[in-house]
C-alpha cells in the first residue's frame, strides 16, 4: 500500500501544491520591494524605490524587467516541475 500511494496517489497530489508553490515563490520575490523598504536593507526593491522618487527611469525600467524576467522563470519552473510530475500532460 505505502508504495502504492507514493508511486500513484502522492505524484498526482504534489501537481497543484507546485503550481501553488510556483506562484507564492513570485509573490515572495514581488515582495521584496516591501521588506528592503521597510527593514532599509539595500537592494533591487530599495533601489526601486528610490528610482521612483528620485524619477530615475532608466532604473525603473531596469528593475521592472528584471522582476518581470524572475517571475516569468519561476512560472517556467513551476510547469516544468509539474509536467515532470504529471505524464498525463506530456505531448503524444
Amino acid at each position: 500500500e505505502t508504495a502504492v500511494l507514493l508511486r500513484h496517489g502522492l505524484r498526482h497530489a504534489a501537481v497543484p501544491l507546485v503550481a501553488l508553490l510556483g506562484t507564492q515563490a513570485v509573490a515572495l520575490v514581488e515582495g521584496v520591494v516591501i521588506v528592503e523598504t521597510l527593514f532599509a536593507w539595500p537592494g533591487v526593491g530599495h533601489g526601486l524605490v528610490h528610482a521612483i522618487f528620485g524619477r530615475d527611469v532608466p532604473m525603473l525600467q531596469a528593475t521592472a524587467l528584471l522582476l518581470g524576467l524572475l517571475a516569468v522563470l519561476l512560472n517556467t519552473t513551476a510547469d516544468l516541475a509539474g509536467l515532470a510530475l504529471d505524464p498525463r500532460r506530456r505531448a503524444p
